[in-house]
């Protein structure tokens, strides 16, 4: 897995779109921080903070941003990265529509 600090997710979706962001815990559990981008459209992109600055511990297996288009399908990132303090950023495009063809893919 790719070690990042931070997610940064392009909207190429037909609709509005926010994420959050998930990781797994040593527990085998799913995780979501509180943090969430707030709702953008279509051609717009956010980018969260360090990850470590809104709730993702280090010792984190997997890391993802878990999306919802409004009023339609939400799901994880894929593939998922690792956490790291080295100041990259991965990058996802969610595309597709708000049922049909909805991903959330990393890009670099």
């Amino acid at each position: 897995m790719r070690p990042v600090q931070k997610i940064t997710v392009n909207n190429k979706g037909g609709y509005v779109f926010n994420f959050s962001v998930q990781w797994l815990g040593s527990d085998g559990k799913w995780n979501t921080t509180e943090w969430n981008s707030g709702n953008y459209p279509v051609a717009q992109s956010r980018t969260t903070p360090p990850l470590e600055e809104i709730g993702v511990p280090d010792d984190a297996l997997a890391v993802t941003p878990y999306g919802h288009a409004v009023a339609g399908t939400s799901g994880q990132g894929t593939p998922f990265v690792a956490i790291a303090p080295n100041g990259q950023i991965a990058t996802y495009d969610a595309v597709g529509t708000t049922f049909i063809g909805f991903a959330i893919n990393l890009i670099e």
